[in-house]
């Protein structure tokens, strides 16, 4: 792999990872290969340093006691993203007086298998990004809006830990409302405005799904449209394209830093921020 071809996403834009066929399986067994312990190698990386490689992780993970060589084809892709972004990584400036932001985002029904929708969520303290994360969700959705419900549901209970953290920490004294950026108009009414509860597309939801509504009555959070063109947290959910994927990046902080590990200039981190 060291004499590979840097690439420019951890995974093809528009991937869907599914099942390995029977043959796929065993071509993949004559290779002798650990998969289960490559998958933990990059998972380490998109939990701690990387975010970017939180949904091919995601996606890879859920074939560890079954894989294939598609699978297997698709670490492969993911190391060569690595070699082309070896100087990427977090930046944390100060003053930026932003305070806590964070983003939710749902890719509805697209795994053919079991149409169980994948979320994802992230959250800036200072305009650097401090926290992420993706996962399939254990159920099936029926609609865009319980889809976008169920990820800012999640977003909810990391909230209220960070928020509970900062505020003992003394690192910051949390006050006002945290902005929760949406780009589903109908989720946000829901919770806002108490509409759409008795729909048949929604009374089905557990009751343990309705505090975050008690946050947003209380001003915990305070929900914000954003279109989906603008939505940082895109990437955690599907596979995009290079554009859209360091364009969210470089807003969230993650930047290509100096060889000896010193953060290169505002000018050319604004150019230079994708690999070659």
């Amino acid at each position: 792999m060291s004499m590979c071809k840097p690439v420019l996403t951890p995974l093809p834009p528009n991937t869907h990872m599914g099942p390995a066929s029977d043959d796929d399986i065993q071509k993949f067994e004559l290779l002798n290969i650990n998969y289960r312990s490559a998958i933990g190698s990059i998972n380490y990386l998109s939990t701690a340093t990387q975010p970017d490689l939180s949904h091919a992780v995601s996606s890879l993970s859920q074939f560890l006691e079954k894989p294939g060589i598609q699978h297997w084809n698709g670490f492969l892709h993911v190391l060569k993203y690595l070699k082309g972004t070896q100087e990427m990584g977090l930046v944390y400036s100060r003053g930026s007086n932003k305070g806590i932001r964070a983003y939710s985002d749902a890719d509805w029904g697209n795994c053919q298998e079991t149409r169980r929708l994948v979320t994802g969520f992230l959250v800036t303290f200072e305009g650097s990004l401090v926290i992420w994360k993706t996962r399939k969700q254990p159920t099936v959705s029926i609609s865009t809006a319980e889809a976008e419900y169920k990820a800012i549901c999640d977003l909810t209970s990391e909230l209220a830990w960070f928020r509970q953290w900062c505020n003992e920490c003394s690192l910051c004294k949390v006050c006002d409302p945290i902005p929760v950026h949406e780009d589903n108009q109908s989720c946000i009414n829901t919770i806002e405005r108490n509409s759409n509860l008795n729909h048949k597309r929604m009374k089905h939801i557990d009751i343990q799904l309705h505090f975050i509504k008690e946050f947003a009555e209380k001003s915990v959070i305070k929900l914000i449209y954003t279109p989906t063109a603008s939505m940082l947290a895109d990437f955690l959910t599907k596979s995009v394209n290079h554009t859209i994927l360091f364009r969210s990046l470089s807003s969230l902080g993650v930047l290509r830093l100096g060889v000896k590990g010193g953060v290169k200039n505002s000018d050319q981190n604004q150019s230079d921020n994708q690999p070659n």
